[in-house]
């Protein structure tokens, strides 16, 4: 009988398999270390960005604003003192125009309520500002909002319920907008329904894993990096609810956040 068909003994056989085990674990531990390393990296760089586009809002808001401001008043002055110019009319209306462009640039990349009022306020102004006569009626309900939340976790918040509002406000066709925030079972939990057009799901997910959607995979990416899981509930002609849970601890180390 050649050597390789000869049985193991029982003795053998379980060594092997411990063996086995033993080295499934080893590569398990490792992934794991890997994946959390990368997903540390990839939340490093997210933090980055978020102080870049702080950084650039307050210059933008503080800097060019406060110039151009400036620039309005002096132009005020010199046109108070000679006959009425149309042309200095029309540089103070340049004027108006670049301050409110620069103003509204600074907002979007980071609006400063956010960090002076926080996340309850911030989520109302986006509310507020989004919705208009001529579109649909966005109501937000926060008030199950934890009072504190971990400065990452409130950003990352803002962001998805931006992000949330844009994609529904332009491709949805909505009359309503329905933003809704609450904690259950120490999760927190964000829910953005509207009554538009709705849309195929998993040609959307296609489109997004390929990088078309550059919208949702965004968001799919940042949710995934707190530990998050997104669902789309959509048909055509049936609207669409988008629903976020994240976990109120820290994902890396399991203790509670703040």
């Amino acid at each position: 009988m050649s050597p390789e068909l000869i049985p193991l003994l029982p003795e053998q056989l379980s060594e092997q398999l411990q063996q086995l085990r033993t080295e499934q674990e080893r590569l398990f531990s490792r992934l794991q270390r890997g994946e959390l390393q990368s997903r540390r990296l990839a939340r490093s760089v997210w933090r980055i960005q978020e102080d870049e586009r702080r950084r650039l809002a307050r210059e933008l808001h503080d800097g060019l604003g406060q110039t151009l401001t400036a620039i309005r008043h002096r132009i005020e002055q010199l046109s108070a003192k000679t006959a009425a110019d149309p042309i200095a009319d029309e540089t103070l209306q340049l004027c108006d125009l670049a301050i409110a462009e620069t103003r509204a640039l600074a907002r979007n990349l980071r609006p400063q309520i956010l960090d002076d009022l926080g996340l309850h306020a911030a989520l109302q102004w986006l509310a507020r500002t989004a919705t208009n006569e001529h579109g649909p009626q966005i109501s937000m309900d926060a008030e199950g909002l934890p009072e504190s939340l971990d400065s990452e976790l409130a950003t990352l918040v803002f962001r998805i319920a931006q992000e949330s509002l844009n994609n529904a406000l332009k491709h949805a066709q909505a009359q309503t907008i329905v933003l809704r925030l609450y904690e259950r079972a120490r999760m927190l939990h964000i829910l953005v329904v509207d009554d538009g057009i709705g849309f195929d799901v998993n040609a959307a997910l296609a489109s997004a894993s390929q990088g078309v959607s550059s919208g949702l995979a965004s968001m799919r990416e940042r949710v995934r990096l707190f530990g998050g899981q997104l669902q789309m509930i959509s048909a055509e002609g049936e609207g669409t609810q988008l629903r976020i849970a994240l976990p109120l601890v820290d994902i890396d180390s399991g203790t509670p956040l703040p």
